[in-house]
């Protein structure tokens, strides 16, 4: 079967309408290209102002938090002290330092003295808060180190001092009650070394209730086991004030920081 060979006008009819076909499509194509590239400039600057918007209000919140951890630390009630040497000995003799009836290895809580200069001796604390204790000096060492010819027959104990915060008008009793039904842990306090070396330290800041809330620094010396002793065996701590050494501390002042929370 034969077929009829097309004219020349007749392809370049085809072709026209081909070529027109083609121009079209490119056109759909291009204003498709065009359209999601514009859609994909719109998202990115989308994006890049959303990425400004976080970078900013990151450096806001980097900004307050910079200023509250400044205002935070620039707030402080400070307790001055004079700076006086105290020893076993002398708190023995000024304070009626006793033994703690419910453990003889610690002594009752007695107020550190104040030289007798009452100026910022009392202040007004934030209870539960964070508050630095800073020493002049914390001396602690262990008597039965230098006992002949066995070392620690006799005294096996170390005395280091322990401090806190709280009420002027506390008793012993109170204070300890209010650690424990507070939950505190006291020996983050525990003060003392032979090298007798200035320090800063964490201690506790309370209040008692019911109390007036005029606050001092309060100590008590705590006996325990020498490091030095080799073979502890049933060893316990002895009693504080016949046993461990007379310590010695002296402190310059107690910062409390009442906007941070411990």
């Amino acid at each position: 079967m034969s077929t009829q060979a097309k004219t020349l006008e007749q392809l370049i009819t085809e072709l026209h309408s081909t070529n027109g076909e083609l121009i079209t499509a490119n056109n759909e194509l291009t204003s498709t290209v065009v359209n999601k590239m514009g859609a994909i400039d719109t998202a990115l600057a989308n994006a890049q102002t959303e990425v400004n918007t976080a970078v900013t209000t990151a450096d806001s919140r980097i900004s307050q938090a910079i200023l509250d951890l400044a205002k935070s630390h620039a707030d402080m009630r400070i307790n001055y002290y004079d700076r006086k040497v105290h020893t076993k000995d002398t708190l023995v003799q000024d304070n009626a330092l006793v033994a703690d009836p419910n453990d003889e290895s610690k002594s009752i809580w007695v107020r550190v003295p104040n030289g007798g200069d009452w100026s910022g001796f009392h202040t007004y604390p934030a209870a539960n808060r964070m508050t630095k204790l800073h020493t002049v000096a914390g001396y602690s060492y262990s008597p039965g180190y230098s006992e002949s010819p066995v070392q620690y027959a006799r005294d096996w104990s170390r005395t280091y001092m322990q401090f806190i915060l709280t009420n002027s008008e506390a008793t012993s009793e109170q204070i300890n009650e209010n650690i424990a039904s507070q939950g505190v842990d006291i020996n983050i306090s525990l003060t003392g070394g032979w090298w007798n070396g200035s320090s800063v330290r964490d201690i506790p800041s309370m209040q008692v209730s019911g109390l007036h809330t005029y606050s001092s620094l309060f100590v008590r010396l705590v006996n325990v086991v020498s490091d030095g002793v080799t073979e502890p065996g049933d060893k316990q701590p002895q009693n504080i004030i016949q046993f461990g050494g007379s310590c010695n501390f002296a402190i310059d002042r107690v910062v409390n920081y009442p906007r941070i929370p411990v």
